[in-house]
């Protein structure tokens, strides 16, 4: 049983077009295996549930199982994904969400090599509504160093906060309680508290990463991946809490200094002021990502061309494929 989870929040104009997405995936690519698919909905106000409801309705089949967990309350992202994360069935997942959509390669040749590592880092791009790709290279750095952050590193990254892996694919068997019950203490960071938490409890894990688009990231003027959206501000702040969970069990001072450091160039980002907001840039995390660059500069070059350039336009032909699925299966309601 291989299982797509859906979270969703408000988002009836455009979940339809991720659900596309996953359609996509098993008739493509799902090479005849039973799926498992669950959707959460965090207490919508705009008609999402019913939509999802429609349009299970006119896929009936494509699933072996499907879970519809639907608050009337809203909870939070991190409640909504726990609720998910202790229903899945099988030990390879994949979680999607319900504004973003699984990117048009085989992710199951991904999920594939968990065979090997325990978890597989991928890259992504971002598209506008209109299914426009960003292509600015630099957008992409972040992206790029997952190839160069193992080890030691990698461990401190996560700690201080670092937006690595947010489109990691992991074992199920790795979610134990203690990191579910991590996760329940936010709101907003899911993954980086999920990360967080199993590399704090595995620390010889082993991880791979694929310089291939996995999921293709919304930007809209609410979504997280929008720095100047409501959701972005109390994400920051979020950031900062896990800094702060970080530096009351470290025993390091020199370690609990930087948890400080990266703690408030957090908040910094969520200032009014563009003078301030340059502070994050004096942070143990930039700090890293300097120094990976100067080290490998030609070879994170090399891989931003190679994610964007070889991916763009079929990336965004997906885009608006996808958009025009959904629509056609909204009209036919």
């Amino acid at each position: 049983m291989f299982t797509f989870v859906v979270t969703c929040y408000n988002q009836a104009q455009v979940v339809l077009q991720a659900l596309e997405s996953v359609r996509y995936q098993i008739r493509e690519f799902g090479r005849g295996q039973a799926f498992q698919l669950i959707v959460t909905d965090d207490g919508s106000t705009d008609g999402s549930p019913e939509a999802v409801r429609g349009w299970l309705g006119r896929n009936e089949g494509l699933f072996a199982e499907e879970r519809l967990l639907f608050r009337r309350e809203n909870g939070g992202i991190c409640v909504n994904y726990v609720e998910a994360l202790k229903c899945i069935k099988g030990e390879r997942f994949i979680v999607l969400n319900g504004d973003d959509l699984l990117a048009p390669y085989d992710v199951f040749e991904i999920t594939d090599r968990l065979d090997e590592a325990d978890i597989v880092c991928t890259a992504f791009l971002k598209f506008t509504g209109f299914g426009d790709v960003i292509r600015t290279y630099g957008t992409y750095l972040e992206v790029a160093l997952q190839n160069f952050i193992r080890g030691r590193t990698l461990h401190r990254a996560v700690r201080l906060g670092c937006p690595v892996m947010g489109t990691a694919v992991y074992r199920r068997s790795l979610l134990s309680q203690e990191v579910l019950d991590f996760i329940l203490k936010f709101r907003t960071v899911n993954d980086r508290a999920c990360f967080q938490k199993i590399l704090g409890e595995n620390e010889d894990i082993r991880v791979a990463y694929v310089n291939r688009p996995f999921i293709l990231y919304r930007i809209s003027g609410t979504s997280i991946s929008n720095f100047n959206s409501p959701t972005r501000l109390l994400h920051n702040q979020e950031v900062a809490r896990l800094c702060r969970v970080e530096r009351e069990r470290e025993k390091s001072v020199l370690f609990r200094f930087l948890l400080l450091w990266q703690e408030k160039s957090a908040y910094f980002r969520t200032s009014s002021s563009g003078f301030l907001r340059l502070f994050r840039f004096f942070s143990p995390y930039f700090a890293i990502m300097f120094w990976l660059w100067l080290r490998r500069h030609g070879e994170i070059v090399r891989m931003e061309r190679e994610l964007v350039d070889s991916h763009w336009e079929e990336c965004r032909a997906h885009c608006r494929r996808m958009e025009a699925c959904a629509g056609g299966s909204r009209a036919s309601q």
